[in-house]
């Protein structure tokens, strides 16, 4: 990825504009597209790709990168859509958006009144646009040889769909048989760690704060980083943070620009984990059971921050206006009443109960389609007409049939109110 120029302008950016929450979405939507041209026009690529003669492709769906499908269309191979979020729009499960919350939104599946509109409002939008991340081109100009097709509906072809979602950390979701929750693919045992960090974490007396923002956001504006130093030295905890060096230190304060994040979580001396909320790390401090404050920067990470909260696992900070106090407060929260603790590591007990973990039960899925494929789980809804899975071709007809008896019923009733008063005019 970094040897993509438009890649590293969005990380770059995403750093110096922390406080501009839709700066990243905007440089994707506008940025990925070119990249994605730049993919689909790769001859030498796609033959290496053709060579493989694959017999499925898993792509991720995700908008930055669903334009890819048109690869699996073009060399004829069935392909399994993943994501952390697919939208209801693609995957088509009956999806009541006043009950099950959009990761583009913070409301929780508790919604108010105005939530719900706003929730429905954007499921309309969903619905009613194109679908971002499509190509620049139409899918034919890629795949010539092969029968015209709008990027909507070579996206309804999916044979599967793996979304990385999970009733532990997520709301409870409806499903259709060709699609499966497998949040946590990522989530794996930790390793003992190594090197001045093991040192580090050793001679720790009263345990471990893991500080880490993720690989986009390394390197935060002068105001954000100063709290951030102030708070943290000012703490009993030895902390561990994934950040650039500078030339900031202090004795209880490891620094380093890439740190062994699932370990660290793993560790028995971790006490907690303050995150920008990505779906990974999330997932990473579920399976260990650490408890979390969340500072979401863009993205999904505010509604990820949201359904940590509501689940107990944690709490929240705003990234523009916290205070040091603030952040020393809502850590010796975390840490000192054992609530969250006890929540998180319940939750992490039953998903280690499981009979298989998620990437296991993933590819367990992805056998299945390559030995049976995925035509006899589909629902007929998954490739409809958009007015005929929104019903518009039934409701309609029904609407003008109650619009056309109500005026029946209205000039009926007029009718005879009109007689009636006629004939008391002649008696009278």
């Amino acid at each position: 990825m970094d040897e993509i120029p438009e890649i590293e302008e969005i990380r770059t950016g995403s750093e110096k504009q922390v406080s501009r929450k839709l700066y990243v979405m905007k440089k994707v939507i506008t940025l990925f597209p070119v990249v994605c041209e730049r993919f689909l026009t790769n001859e030498k690529w796609i033959e290496s790709l053709r060579a493989v003669n694959a017999s499925l492709a898993v792509i991720n769906a995700i908008f930055m990168t669903n334009c890819l499908t048109t690869i699996a269309y073009e060399l004829s191979i069935p392909f399994v859509l993943t994501a952390s979020e697919l939208f209801p729009s693609l995957h088509r499960i009956p999806w009541n958006p006043s009950v099950f919350p959009s990761s583009f939104f913070s409301s929780s599946d508790k919604m108010t009144y105005s939530e719900k509109l706003i929730s429905t409002l954007a499921a309309i939008v969903d619905y009613s646009i194109p679908p971002i991340g499509a190509p620049i081109h139409s899918v034919k100009t890629y795949a010539k040889d092969k029968p015209d097709i709008s990027f909507i509906d070579l996206l309804h072809q999916a044979q599967f769909f793996l979304i990385e979602k999970d009733v532990l950390l997520d709301y409870p979701l409806p499903q259709l048989p060709n699609v499966r929750y497998v949040g946590g693919l990522a989530t794996k045992r930790s390793l003992p760690l190594k090197g001045e960090l093991v040192k580090f974490v050793n001679a720790s007396k009263n345990g471990i704060v893991v500080v880490s923002f993720g690989s986009n956001i390394n390197d935060f504006p002068a105001v954000q980083l100063k709290k951030l130093q102030s708070a943290l030295k000012q703490i009993k905890y030895d902390v561990v943070w994934r950040q650039k060096k500078t030339s900031f230190s202090h004795k209880n304060i490891y620094i380093s620009d890439w740190v062994p994040q699932n370990d660290l979580l793993g560790h028995p001396k971790t006490k907690l984990f303050v995150t920008h909320c990505g779906n990974s790390g999330q997932f990473e401090a579920l399976f260990h059971g650490v408890p979390m404050l969340g500072i979401p920067i863009c993205a999904d990470q505010f509604y990820n921050s949201r359904r940590m909260t509501e689940k107990g696992y944690g709490l929240s900070l705003d990234i523009e206006n916290f205070t040091p106090e603030e952040l020393i407060e809502k850590m010796n929260e975390l840490i000192e009443n054992k609530t969250y603790s006890e929540k998180i590591k319940r939750a992490s007990e039953i998903f280690h109960s499981r009979p298989e973990y998620p990437a296991k039960k993933s590819a367990r899925h992805i056998d299945h389609i390559m030995k049976y494929g995925g035509e006899y789980l589909k629902s007929p809804c998954q490739e409809s007409r958009l007015y005929e899975f929104l019903m518009i071709d039934v409701l309609v007809p029904i609407f003008a049939a109650t619009i056309f008896l109500i005026y029946l019923i209205y000039r009926s009733v007029k009718k005879c109110l009109s007689f009636c008063c006629k004939k008391k005019t002649k008696i009278d």
